[in-house]
């Protein structure tokens, strides 16, 4: 039975012996005497059994009773039933009794991967389980352990491998390495490698103990000479290994970089990775089946080996599983109830009853993530279209067919893209029943559908536009779905003539660019040559000069493409109207769906910002003051937009402020009156939405078609309250609460001005290097001040707990010099002060924003929190707020008080 169909079954104490049993256990009912209250084993593996007990405090009585076990040295595990909530509580006997709690009813989709984890191992002893028991229920503390140390061991590779070569180069070939032996560890566990779940780590040690390097004389002729090659066309090393899957794919073919590498991996390194990190853990196939790791931790890769200051700069987090599932329910639903003609509510019942009406809206639906990461997104689709259109036969052959047709993803990080193929990869493997080696079909290749390319950026720009050839972009679409499935010569047949087919494609848009470019030039010439009402020559006038100046900059651009191309033989660069002409001649994706990254304007590049300003409307600041510094997620969020279908679905998670702030309101003002809004809701303080990061995310669903009358707008994903969209128009603020909070709010508004209207507002003093500036060690006295951050203020109180180190004079200038131990103090971070961002020349010491810190009367609150906690900085001249604080300038103490 299927966990799920045994929770929604428990209804007293006398169910839970088949839960343990479930778990491998031998099921018992042996009642506990001498308690207060019922208590029963229900369920026992040597010395670890399982308690149950029953009532309205179950949950604190499971987790006390499993507190003292752990006080006496008992191993146990305590299930805590309440009936009435229909609620299961499940904790284990060591140190902080690690619980987790299921909704019996509905049980979400992480709760019952954490089950599975409960399963015995036939290594287990009573110790050992609890260990794994502890982890299944501490959150996956196993996975977060692997990915610490497969973190730490892809920086150990990187710094091993021999001869000269960049940072980023390092990093990138230590990962493809690495992801490919983790890979292997999961088709180990398929029992593919020889029949032997220990194959990999056996094999190492034959090849250490005949003194060969492992590099060279075992896994290239594994990756390259078997894994990679037909049976048939194996040498004797490869066939010495035994029955070993031909799987292709495109992760087991040489890469560029490895032909720099100059030498092989460092048996060192390779010891480090196997001995450190593989052979610690267990890993399998089957989401949930045993404690371990399994391909469901996986979306935490891209976090693991992503240093956090690198995930900070990129705005890349991983994305909860619960909402993943939330978000693609909610836009397929919104996609069903428009091509079957239903309600969104009907089309969420049809999508799971898989319904015949639901199942053909969706067969050849085409789906992109524009920033994929880690490939969460295109995995869940992968899961749902799978289940929901899947047929008769078997489940890995569903996914294959989905992913020749149905799924696309884009990333600027190359590692974002090679992680996204292996958790496809082994959502393909996990449900292919093929026990012989040698019959498992070849991996799918997905190089042409996952592609490293810039989402925001078409290399010709917004004006970059394709000739709608259906028949050219037919043969794309063909050659790209041989692709997938071509193995050997075939495979490098079809990549030739699909580089062909895309070079004629981007060769006749750039020479219909050309010729509009040169017409556009033309006609501006001419409308400078001709005469006004006075028969004087119009001129081109500065305008017609930056006009004049911008077309002859596209059209070099647009030669120069056409130069590379004619050079190259094939398209050198990323383009969604090239790459997926076939998915634009038919109009565009049907669902653009995902989570951008999130990236404030003060963390952006300036020349970024600039680029994003031309190219994107909604990104432009409307004026000026601290509101109008938009996200990055703005821009996608735009760009999703354009990139999706008439009648299609834009599905995203953005940040909350979008909904108020004013840098959104041209992205509310369209959306509400451009699109048909079909959710937004605020997740903040969500279950689902528990991001491993501060962040206050918005879900928002939106059909790219105008609004029915009277059309209503859902405030929660799935059903719950509706706002009319209409209250939704005009670009000011969404209020998304019931009808009497938005009339109080609107009422509000109404009768008080705005903030930014009595106030100036600004972001605080940004010093682009805080372990430089904060806490330095000894430095002068009176260069040091305290600095506000917006975690350190309690309402109407700032309470700093950090100096800072003020290279600025009373006037907010930078000084000229320093006294002696500040310049020691920063001489050695002088190219690092260099390279900050925001800085602009001057002295390398200075900070950026600090009028804030100048001013005399202040106001100050967190830029981010869940509740509003607002300080005067009356009579504390040398707190200065840093740029996690907004600041608002007063004109006196009183005002500000």
């Amino acid at each position: 039975m299927q966990l799920a169909a045994l929770l929604r079954g428990i209804r007293s104490l006398e169910d839970l012996p088949a839960l343990a049993a479930a778990f491998g256990h031998e099921p018992l009912w042996d009642p506990v005497p001498g308690g207060r209250e019922p208590m029963v084993v229900v369920g026992r593996t040597g010395d670890f059994p399982w308690y149950a007990l029953s009532g309205a405090h179950a949950d604190q009585r499971a987790r006390a009773l499993a507190r003292r076990m752990a006080a006496r040295g008992r191993l146990c595990g305590a299930l805590g039933l309440d009936p009435a909530a229909r609620r299961l509580t499940i904790a284990v006997s060591l140190q902080g009794a690690p619980r987790l709690q299921i909704d019996l009813d509905a049980p979400d989709r992480s709760a019952l991967a954490a089950l599975g984890r409960l399963s015995l191992d036939e290594r287990s002893g009573a110790t050992r389980y609890a260990t794994q028991a502890a982890d299944a229920l501490g959150g996956e503390a196993a996975g977060q352990r692997f990915f610490r140390e497969f973190r730490a061991t892809v920086g150990r590779m990187a710094a091993g491998l021999p001869g000269p070569l960049p940072l980023a180069d390092r990093h990138a070939l230590a990962l493809l390495q690495l992801t490919r032996v983790l890979f292997l560890y999961f088709v180990q566990a398929k029992g593919w490698l020889a029949g032997n779940r220990r194959f990999l780590a056996e094999a190492v040690d034959r090849c250490l103990a005949r003194r060969r390097r492992v590099h060279r004389d075992l896994l290239r002729p594994l990756f390259f000479g078997t894994l990679n090659r037909p049976l048939s066309e194996r040498g004797a090393v490869p066939l010495g290994f035994g029955p070993i899957p031909f799987l292709n794919g495109g992760l087991f073919e040489p890469h560029p970089l490895e032909r720099r590498l100059r030498g092989d991996v460092p048996d060192a390194s390779w010891r480090d990775a196997f001995d450190g990190l593989f052979e610690r853990f267990h890993f399998t196939v089957a989401e949930g089946e045993r404690a371990g790791i399994a391909p469901d931790m996986l979306g935490r890769v891209f976090e693991g080996v992503m240093a956090p200051d690198e995930r900070r700069a990129s705005g890349t987090y991983y994305t909860p599983a619960a909402l993943v599932d939330d978000l693609l329910n909610e836009g397929l639903a919104a996609l069903v109830s428009d091509r079957v003609g239903c309600s969104q509510t009907e089309a969420e019942r049809r999508i799971a009853d898989r319904d015949v009406s639901a199942r053909q809206a969706v067969r050849r639906l085409r789906i992109l993530d524009p920033a994929v990461g880690s490939g969460a997104f295109l995995l869940g689709a992968l899961d749902r279209l799978s289940s929901l259109v899947g047929g008769d036969g078997s489940p890995a052959e569903a996914r294959r067919r989905i992913l020749q047709r149905n799924l696309f993803g884009v990333d600027r990080n190359g590692a974002a893209v090679r992680l996204t193929e292996l958790r496809l990869w082994l959502a393909v493997i996990a449900d292919d029943a093929t026990e012989r080696p040698e019959s498992v079909r070849p991996l799918p290749n997905l190089d042409r559908l996952v592609r490293q390319g810039d989402s925001l950026f078409d290399p010709m720009g917004s004006g970059f536009r394709i000739p709608p050839d259906r028949r050219r972009a037919s043969e794309l679409a063909t050659l790209r779905r041989r692709i997938v499935t071509a193995t050997g010569p075939e495979k490098r047949a079809v990549l030739r003539e699909l580089a062909r087919a895309e070079a004629r494609i981007a060769d006749a848009s750039l020479a219909g660019a050309d010729a509009s470019l040169r017409d556009a030039i033309a006609e501006c010439l001419a409308n400078a040559r001709g005469a006004d009402l006075f028969g004087n020559r119009k001129g081109l006038g500065s305008a017609g000069a930056e006009r004049l100046a911008a077309l002859r900059r596209e059209l070099r651009q647009v030669r120069t493409l056409r130069r590379s191309l004619a050079r190259e033989g094939e398209v050198p660069w990323f383009d969604y109207r090239v790459q997926f002409a076939d998915v634009f001649a038919a109009g565009g994706f049907d669902l653009v769906i995902g989570n951008p990254p999130w990236l404030r304007a003060e963390d952006l590049p300036s020349d970024l910002r600039r680029r994003l300003a031309g190219r994107y409307r909604w990104w432009r600041s409307g004026s000026g003051g601290y509101a109008n510094r938009p996200d990055l997620a703005v821009a996608f969020l735009e760009r999703s937009l354009e990139l999706a279908a008439p009648r299609g679905v834009v599905a995203m998670l953005v940040p909350a402020k979008i909904a108020a702030a004013g840098y959104g309101a041209s992205a509310r003002h369209t959306l509400a009156g451009g699109t048909t809004l079909v959710a937004v809701a605020d997740l903040t303080g969500s279950p689902h939405a528990s991001f491993e990061a501060t962040v206050y995310p918005l879900a928002l669903v939106a059909r790219k078609a105008a609004a029915p009358p009277r059309h209503r707008v859902r405030a929660s994903l799935g059903p719950g309250p509706t706002v009319p969209q209409s209250a939704l128009q005009g670009g000011g603020p969404w209020l998304l609460g019931r009808q009497p909070l938005r009339s109080a709010l609107a009422a509000v508004m109404q009768e008080h001005p705005r903030l930014d209207s009595v106030l100036s507002c600004h972001l605080g003093v940004k010093t682009g290097a805080n372990r430089i500036f904060l806490d330095p060690p000894d430095v002068e006295g009176e260069l040091l001040r305290w600095a506000l951050r917006g975690r350190d203020l309690a309402p109407f109180s700032p309470i700093p707990r950090a100096r800072l180190l003020w290279t600025h004079g009373p006037d907010g200038t930078p000084l000229p010099r320093l006294p002696p131990l500040a310049a020691a103090h920063l001489a050695p971070h002088m190219l690092r002060l260099r390279a900050r961002t925001d800085y602009m020349g001057g002295p390398p010491w200075a900070l950026f924003r600090t009028r804030a810190a100048a001013a005399a009367h202040r106001i100050v609150w967190a830029d981010l929190a869940r509740e509003l906690r607002a300080a005067s900085l009356t009579g504390l001249p040398d707190t200065i707020p840093l740029n996690s604080c907004y600041v608002a300038l007063a004109k006196t103490d009183a005002e500000a008080d």
